[in-house]
């Protein structure tokens, strides 16, 4: 993310979250249309359903923009010219072996 300029990041962070909100937008919607084990008539019948039903889409919307912010960020990193993606040191074995020891 060092290619990134000085503003575009806050900027890639909301548009990515604000994609995932949509998203679980749509999927609380799906869910309350095909009556999804009973959602939507719990929610609409039951006192304080409403509530929860906001609650739920909520919490349903942070869920999924943290996701997409997470999956973005790691597509990101591999993607070529645009840095990070760095080099680990490779692991050599050592050529002593060794016994684990049970007990004190």
């Amino acid at each position: 993310m060092d290619g990134m300029g000085e503003g575009r990041l806050p900027r890639f962070l909301i548009a990515h979250a604000a994609a995932g909100y949509v998203l679980a937008l749509g999927v609380v919607a799906a869910l309350f249309a095909g009556d999804v084990s009973g959602l939507r008539g719990l929610v609409l019948e039951v006192r304080g359903g409403l509530l929860a039903g906001a609650v739920f889409t909520l919490l349903m919307g942070q869920t999924l923009a943290v996701v997409q912010i997470a999956f973005a960020l790691w597509l990101l990193a591999g993607a070529p010219g645009e840095g990070g993606g760095g080099h680990r040191a490779r692991l050599r074995p050592s050529g002593i072996l060794t016994l684990a020891r049970a007990g004190p």
